[in-house]
């Protein structure tokens, strides 16, 4: 693409990811109380994901974002009542969030195509898929403070998981976003599905060596020892911490909850299902069986017809949706091969030193 038109499309994008943004404050409802929530008395396990209280508490007692907060209240347009610099932290922090989620869905896109014809469809789709995910709801419409920020963790570590950086870095990010949100666990099956994917083969032997597990055993005992201590400290707390298996029984007993169920992603994730043969990126078409791991977690843990507890598979529904609309609009245009089969690097673990 040329410069120009990147640039613009660049400028175009971040408005567009700034009236997401003021949407997703407009048209859902906070669950998670935000004051008890600084303070370590909001209910479990919500409290449980603390990293967001560090940016809460230093906007409570910033001087300069209250200047900000009084200056929007002058206008009724931009952010609902009460304007507080709480809300215009978590306005920056999901701006960001999705900027970088957007960035790195695309750069995981240009990696695994093998023509990149549909690289400025990338960011939008995204946008929409998050639209649909974490707004378009009938019932169950609620946003919670962590949501966005956890997209964007996971967004990274399938960005390292795909270029195959240093297990460091993946086990950093990791520790974070455990922090952040405990879903991170399910970033582990997708570590060993990323190693045991080799060219066009799933060589499940690969994923259980020594030196594949040696990392995922480590965060998994992180994961564990920090689920303890949350519910150490906050033990006291009122909890809605309990299985959600009636709950999603009913819903998917109600044709009337259907749609809504099948809106994650933008309806597209069903669609990546029925086209997963034209992925023409081997890693990535593993990568999906990523998706029954996570249905049974959030079958049990989640509420389905909350569509955002699937909002982290997006940068993956995104990039594989691109593919395939790729590889349709190249078989109808006869547009043959641009080349040899893209080979994908062998995944190097190299404990203690870069791969």
């Amino acid at each position: 693409m040329p410069p120009k038109k990147r640039f613009v499309l660049t400028f175009l994008y971040v408005p567009a990811t700034i009236q997401f943004a003021w949407c997703y404050f407009w048209l859902t409802r906070p669950y998670v109380n935000t004051a008890l929530y600084e303070q370590g008395l909001e209910r479990m396990p919500f409290q449980g994901r603390m990293l967001m209280i560090v940016p809460m508490r230093l906007a409570h007692s910033s001087l300069v974002l209250g200047w900000f907060a009084d200056f929007f209240k002058l206008s009724q347009f931009w952010f609902p009542r009460p304007v507080a610099p709480e809300v215009m932290v978590q306005a920056a922090i999901n701006v960001v969030s999705l900027l970088v989620v957007g960035w790195l869905t695309t750069r995981i896109y240009q990696a695994s195509s093998q023509r990149r014809l549909l690289t400025p469809l990338v960011y939008p789709l995204v946008l929409v898929a998050c639209g649909a995910t974490y707004v378009m709801h009938t019932v169950q419409n609620f946003r919670f403070i962590y949501d966005l920020p956890s997209l964007a963790f996971f967004s990274g570590a399938m960005y390292l998981l795909y270029f195959r950086k240093h297990w460091a870095y993946f086990a950093a990010l990791f520790v974070v976003a455990t922090i952040n949100r405990e879903t991170t666990l399910l970033l582990l099956p997708l570590y060993l599905i990323n190693e045991a994917a080799i060219g066009r083969n799933l060589r499940w032997t690969r994923a259980f060596r020594l030196r594949t597990l040696l990392p995922v055993l480590s965060l998994a005992a992180f994961w564990g020892a920090w689920q303890l201590l949350v519910r150490h400290l906050f033990a006291h707390n009122p909890s809605e911490f309990y299985p959600r298996i009636n709950w999603n029984v009913k819903s998917l007993l109600a044709p009337q909850a259907w749609p809504q169920l099948l809106s994650t992603s933008g309806y597209l994730l069903i669609f990546v299902i029925a086209m997963r043969k034209k992925i023409v990126d081997p890693r990535l078409r593993a990568w999906l069986w990523l998706v029954p791991v996570w249905f049974v977690f959030m079958f049990v843990f989640g509420i389905l017809i909350e569509t955002r507890v699937f909002g982290e598979l997006i940068p993956f529904v995104a990039c594989a949706t691109t593919l395939i609309f790729e590889e349709i609009l190249a078989e109808r245009m006869g547009v043959s091969e641009p080349g040899p089969e893209l080979v994908l690097p062998e995944p190097a673990l190299r404990i203690g030193k870069a791969a």
